[in-house]
């Protein structure tokens, strides 16, 4: 309309776009692995989850937590550190509810690992517990192993070397 007319088209098309073009842009940009056009759609984020399924939910997460992944392994910006903490935060119930309970193991133990980064060792160690108590509940050794590993790093880093080297 009007106001498509009268704005700049390059700002304003982020906003007038329908949801189903915003998925089709996301879905795009995911496939072909530019975290910074994904990043562009996040502010529409809220929308493409509206009355969506806990499945569609789950990826749009994912999709938006693995650009902040790849913008912070590029740039190092805690921003991106920080917004993949709270993406995955959102994320783990509903892979919970999934009943995805290695990927939430997995999820969870890099989620604390982006808390050390972050210097929040208490919330990190929460999450590793966590993530220890998901791999043991359901058999998966190796989230509980990793979740273990993080334990330790973050109680050696705290100073409890000998609660640490027995983790």
């Amino acid at each position: 309309g009007a106001a498509c007319q009268n704005a700049g088209w390059k700002g304003h098309k982020q906003t007038c776009a329908s949801v189903q073009d915003v998925a089709a842009n996301v879905n795009v940009a995911h496939t072909a692995g530019d975290w910074r056009e994904v990043l562009k759609w996040e502010g529409r984020m809220e929308e493409l989850m509206a009355r969506q399924s806990d499945a569609s939910c789950e990826s749009t997460l994912a999709v938006f937590s693995l650009a902040h992944r790849a913008g912070f392994r590029v740039t190092g910006s805690t921003d991106h550190a920080r917004s993949f903490v709270g993406l995955e935060e959102r994320r783990s119930p509903l892979l919970a509810n999934l009943q995805r309970f290695r990927d939430q193991g997995e999820a969870m133990c890099e989620l604390a690992d982006f808390l050390c980064f972050l210097e929040r060792q208490s919330e990190a160690s929460t999450w590793f517990q966590r993530a220890r108590d998901v791999g043991a509940a359901h058999g998966f050794f190796s989230v509980e192993s990793t979740a273990c590993t993080g334990l330790g790093a973050v109680a050696l880093n705290e100073g409890r070397h000998e609660e640490g080297v027995a983790l």
